[in-house]
């Protein structure tokens, strides 16, 4: 459940728990869309079984962690009601159907691969979601590519995760890994050109992030994209995954800190009308 603060204060960084929401977000759903991985490089979906146990809870962890930042955090499942509507409410149904799945596909035993496709078709599905609530316009820093990072790093967190907790390494793996951290390098390379920009306009929401976005862009970079993949050919995939997970932390708080002041306030404003008329 992806939303703003109404009235921040100007300079204070508000978003920790959108943060902390969508790192542990993309952590588990990433995870979650292992068995695609396991079944493009063996076959077979019970190799990433694993993956889905730990991937649940940290998605599930990641939306208890959202509803720090509503008004009515009890009222935050309502937010649904505008599927079909809200791209908002979008984002909430597929992360529920993503967690059930797994939830059965984690039970089963052995793992079923009709399952396991379907709990990672379901993850993918939130992640694009998680991406297109904030495809809006008057918001550069948060449209475009910026809109798929989740998804790409995302299914970096599929194919590094699954090798470091299956110990599968090597031959196709090493490919689809190639393949995964290319996509990503090119959609943060898109972005890069788009934040580094001068502006005219409203000030940034954070100007002292902003005004290090240089490094914090170059560090997101090197943890999330270049030195897992030095690693992973190192033979270190669990080094790899660790780092991933650094680089995705660093990302989420520059998606927040170099924004401008066109955020998500009117989708939320409608999403929480739903809610309150509901109250």
């Amino acid at each position: 459940m992806t939303t703003t603060s109404s009235h921040p204060t100007a300079g204070a960084f508000h978003e920790w728990p959108l943060v902390v929401f969508t790192t542990l977000a993309i952590l588990g759903a990433g995870l979650m869309a292992a068995p695609l991985i396991a079944w493009l490089v063996s076959g077979t979906t019970a190799a990433a079984l694993d993956c889905i146990r730990l991937g649940a809870p940290l998605l599930g962890a990641g939306l208890a962690v959202s509803t720090a930042h509503l008004g009515r955090p009890f009222r935050a499942p309502l937010a649904t009601l505008g599927l079909g509507r809200s791209r908002l409410s979008a984002e909430v149904a597929a992360a529920g159907v993503a967690v059930l799945l797994a939830i059965v596909t984690a039970l089963l035993a052995p793992a079923s691969r009709a399952s396991g496709l379907a709990t990672s078709a379901a993850a993918i599905a939130f992640l694009v979601t998680l991406g297109l609530v904030y495809d809006l316009p008057g918001q550069q820093s948060w449209r475009g590519a910026a809109a798929w990072t989740p998804l790409s790093s995302g299914l970096a967190v599929s194919v590094v995760g699954f090798a470091a907790i299956s110990g599968a390494w090597g031959g196709r793996i090493a490919a689809v890994a190639a393949a995964a951290l290319l996509a990503d390098t090119v959609l943060f390379a898109a972005r890069w050109n788009v934040i580094l920009r001068p502006t005219a306009g409203p000030a940034p929401s954070h100007p002292g992030l902003h005004a290090r976005r240089t490094p914090l862009l170059a560090a997101r970079f090197a943890l999330l994209d270049i030195t897992p993949a030095f690693c992973l050919f190192a033979g270190l995939p669990t080094a790899a995954a660790a780092l991933l997970a650094a680089g995705i932390l660093v990302d989420r708080v520059g998606f927040y800190g170099f924004a401008i002041p066109q955020t998500t306030e009117a989708e939320i404003a409608r999403v929480e009308d739903v809610i309150g008329s509901r109250g």
